[in-house]
């Protein structure tokens, strides 16, 4: 067996049917271990309502890091929110039908007691170093809060720090590029254009990539609106529809929909669960990198911060998913390009809108990714690995639209899957560390993080 037949089978395996239950396992054991140590949700939710809030209007609290807690929810978004919101919603419905979107919800409530552990965890197990600056994420508290099972922390890592050049570098360029080449932009020009702007971004740490993702995110979040809300209007009337239609085929897709494509219960919840999943990116242990960068007194504040990432999340996915199931352009089957390109042509502003939001989408999952990535290979290798691996990064990006790369593109989208496994295993271990912090929390304790 050669090494891309070898990578095709582990790619089956990661992305397969059998590794979204346990993603949804583990996140429905840390809701549950979370839920009992909350004894009030209600409360639970005015909190972190409060919380949220008072983080956006930058309050600090001069503990660690070097950003503020809407900063590095900005950085986490910032990759979170991408090209799969998109393209890969629509692919969802394709393959499922619309009762994919309720499972996609499933996978999203669930997925929401995995992001709130990691980030927690995030920042109880993060390195503090001797100028305020921190390093976080699974690496970090696998290697700190599992002392016997630290291969994993490893394990993680390099899977990480490889991926970031794939998922977070090349399929990001490639997407860049297939949106602009449309409009008559050079492959060249804009690996370019995308180099240069990664280089200095990256070049100025994680308070350049916070301002950075300051900025995107809203236009990201923006751009979408100029995007949907004229759709939204076209196909308003279709809206209740499209809703019922999500309950009705989420459990007999064949007689909801008459059998049409021959959409099975199957294909809905596997294709549902994999959007739910894979798309807010919970469990698979990117995000915490983020959230690990926080200036917070306690955990937890930044935990509610990662439940803050799933709800926009969840939203940007299923208002796109409804707007497509509104439209009937699902019955029509093809490429998930293809419907995105019959989807617009009701837009006023037509392709133009998609190309631009696909291409902001993409370049700003690239730069948090470019970060993360560093952060993995800066824990494996030291600290002189910081610069050594932007230029990489960098010129990945120039060559990139250019093309070539496609097997090691293949593989590193396998390692981005790999890296759940450490991730989850550590997640289910540190359950009980979790809901300590969030029973001490509630009851006004102090955290004392872990020497």
């Amino acid at each position: 067996m050669d090494i891309l037949a070898l990578n095709e089978y582990l790619n089956r395996v990661v992305y397969g049917f059998p590794m979204k239950l346990v993603f949804l396992l583990v996140g429905a054991y840390l809701v549950i271990f979370q839920i009992r140590w909350f004894s009030a949700p209600l409360r639970m939710m005015r909190v972190s309502f409060s919380e949220t809030l008072g983080a956006i209007r930058e309050r600090t609290y001069g503990f660690g890091g070097q950003i503020t807690p809407f900063q590095a929810t900005m950085v986490a978004l910032s990759a979170t929110v991408g090209t799969g919101h998109l393209l890969g919603m629509l692919a969802a419905v394709l393959v499922g039908g619309p009762g994919a979107v309720f499972w996609m919800w499933l996978g999203y409530f669930f997925g929401t007691g995995t992001k709130f552990a990691e980030a927690t965890l995030a920042v109880h197990f993060r390195r503090r170093y001797a100028d305020g600056s921190v390093s976080g994420g699974p690496m970090y508290y696998l290697y700190r809060g599992l002392p016997r099972l630290r291969f994993l922390a490893y394990f993680f890592a390099f899977f990480a720090a490889v991926a970031a050049f794939g998922i977070g570098n090349l399929s990001q360029v490639g997407a860049v590029g297939g949106a602009l080449a449309p409009l008559g932009a050079p492959p060249a020009l804009v690996g370019l254009f995308l180099a240069l702007l990664v280089g200095v971004v990256l070049g100025g740490g994680i308070v350049r990539v916070a301002r950075f993702a300051q900025v995107v995110v809203p236009l990201k979040l923006l751009l979408f609106l100029v995007a949907v809300v004229p759709l939204l209007v076209v196909y308003g009337g279709q809206i209740p529809e499209a809703l019922a239609l999500v309950f009705q085929a989420a459990f007999s897709p064949e007689a909801a929909l008459g059998g049409a494509a021959g959409y099975s219960l199957f294909a809905a919840i596997n294709a549902g669960l994999g959007r739910g999943i894979f798309a807010n990116e919970a469990g698979l242990g990117s995000a915490p990198i983020a959230h690990a960068q926080a200036q917070v007194d306690h955990p937890v504040r930044q935990g509610f911060w990662g439940v803050t990432e799933m709800f926009v999340s969840f939203l940007v996915t299923s208002l796109t998913a409804l707007t497509f199931i509104a439209s009937g352009l699902w019955r029509e089957g093809g490429s998930a390009a293809e419907a995105a390109g019959a989807l617009f042509q009701a837009h006023p502003l037509g392709g133009f809108v998609l190309a631009v939001t696909v291409a902001v989408f993409a370049l700003g999952t690239m730069v948090s990714w470019g970060f993360y990535g560093e952060e993995a290979a800066a824990f494996l290798f030291g600290e002189g690995i910081r610069w050594p691996y932007r230029l990489t990064f960098a010129v990945l990006a120039f060559v990139g639209p250019l093309g070539g790369l496609e097997a090691f593109l293949a593989i590193s989208d396998t390692l981005n899957g790999l890296m759940a496994i450490p991730n989850l295993l550590g997640l289910i271990l540190l359950g009980p560390v979790v809901g300590r912090l969030v029973y001490g929390f509630f009851r006004g304790e102090p955290w004392i993080p872990p020497r």
